[in-house]
C-alpha cells in the first residue's frame, strides 16, 4: 500500500461520505456489483487484468468498469443508481495520473439527457466545494464545447478523416501512412497531441464525438452523443446518452471484436448478461464514470496520484 498521511486518509473518508450523501439525498440507490467477471469489457483500447485460480480451473478478469453490470440493473426497472467501486486497468506505466487499481464512481439516470447530466455534474462539484473541501469552484467558469469546436480552436482542423490526416501530415505527428489508419487512430493522434494537451485550466465538458467513436452511446444528428469531463488536460469522466438498441449494440460489439483482433489483443465474447439486458429493455438514460482518485487530486491540488491514492505505485 502506498503510504499516506493520516490527514489524507481522513480526507479520503470524508470525500466518500460526502459523495454518498449527495446521491442518497437525490434518491439514488447504491449498487454492489462484481469486481471479478468471466467476461471483461469489450473496449479495444483498455487492457483488463486476468485472474486464475491456483488449479487453473477458474479464470476471470478484474473489471475495467462496472458499466455492464449496472446496465443489467437498469433493465430491472431501477431508474437512479450509482456505484463506487474498485476498477483495474493495465497500461500507462509511469504516468503520475494512472494507477492499475483505482476508485470509480459510475451512475445512471433514466429519463435524463446529456445537458441535464452536465448540470448534475456541476451540482456535484458545487457540493464538493461546499461540503468537502473548498477549491474555488465557480459554475460560470465551466466550459462546454463540442469536439468539432475544440479541434477547430486548438488544432485548426475539422474532424473528418481527410482533415485529420492532413493535419497529421502537416505537423508530422505519425509515420504510419494515412491509408493504414482507422478514423479512430487519426482522431486520437490529433486529439492527444494538439487538443487535449492545450485544453485550458478549469473544468471543460467536451461533447458530440464522431460516430466512429460513439462506443456505447446513441448516434444522433451524425454525432456520438457522449461527453468527457476534463480539468485542464486531465480526463476525469466519460459519459454516454446510452445506446438501447440491442441490434445496433451487438453490431458494435462485433466491430470491436474485429478491432481487438487487428490490434493483436485477445478477443472476448459478448457479455451474455448485458446482451440479455438490452433485449429486455434498458430505459432512455444517461450514465457517467468518474475517476475518483483523479477528482480528489484535482480538488486537493497536487501533481501525482501518489499524494492521495493508496493504490498508486504498487507494481
Amino acid at each position: 500500500m502506498n503510504e499516506l498521511s493520516r490527514e489524507i486518509l481522513v480526507k479520503r473518508a470524508k470525500f466518500l461520505s460526502v459523495l454518498r450523501r449527495f446521491f442518497e439525498e437525490r434518491n439514488y440507490l447504491e449498487m454492489d456489483t462484481p469486481c471479478l467477471k468471466a467476461v471483461p469489457s469489450m473496449e479495444p483500447y483498455l487492457d483488463p487484468f486476468q485472474v486464475r485460480s491456483p488449479s487453473g480451473k477458474e479464470r476471470g478478469f478484474l473489471i475495467t468498469s462496472p458499466e455492464y453490470s449496472l446496465k443489467e440493473i437498469l433493465s430491472k426497472g431501477l431508474e437512479r443508481i450509482y456505484e463506487i467501486t474498485h476498477t483495474f486497468r493495465s497500461g500507462e506505466e509511469g504516468s503520475p495520473y494512472h494507477s492499475a487499481e483505482f476508485l470509480m464512481l459510475e451512475f445512471y439516470t433514466a429519463g435524463m439527457r446529456l445537458d441535464g447530466l452536465m448540470d448534475f455534474c456541476v451540482e456535484l462539484l458545487e457540493v464538493l466545494d461546499r461540503d468537502f473541501h473548498p477549491f474555488g469552484f465557480e459554475k460560470k467558469s465551466v466550459r462546454r464545447i463540442s469536439v468539432a469546436e475544440a479541434f477547430r480552436e486548438f488544432a485548426n482542423c475539422g474532424i473528418s478523416k481527410e482533415e485529420l490526416d492532413r493535419t497529421i501530415s502537416l505537423n508530422k505527428l505519425s509515420e504510419i501512412p494515412a491509408e493504414k489508419r482507422a478514423t479512430e487512430d487519426s482522431f486520437f493522434i490529433v486529439f492527444l497531441n494538439l487538443v487535449e494537451a492545450h485544453l485550458p485550466k478549469g473544468f471543460t465538458f467536451l461533447y458530440d464525438y464522431p460516430p466512429e467513436l460513439a462506443a456505447l452511446s446513441k448516434i444522433e444528428s451524425g454525432f456520438g452523443k457522449r461527453f468527457e469531463l476534463y480539468y485542464g488536460n486531465l480526463e476525469l469522466g466519460n459519459a454516454f446518452q446510452e445506446l438501447t438498441d440491442p441490434v445496433e449494440q451487438v453490431s458494435r460489439f462485433r466491430s470491436e471484436q474485429v478491432l481487438r483482433n487487428n490490434l493483436g489483443k485477445e478477443v472476448f465474447p459478448i457479455d451474455s448478461g448485458l446482451e440479455r439486458a438490452l433485449k429486455e429493455g434498458i430505459p432512455e438514460s444517461c450514465g457517467i464514470s468518474i475517476g475518483l482518485d483523479r477528482l480528489l487530486l484535482t480538488i486537493l491540488g497536487g501533481g501525482s496520484l501518489r499524494e492521495i491514492s493508496p493504490y498508486f505505485g504498487r507494481f
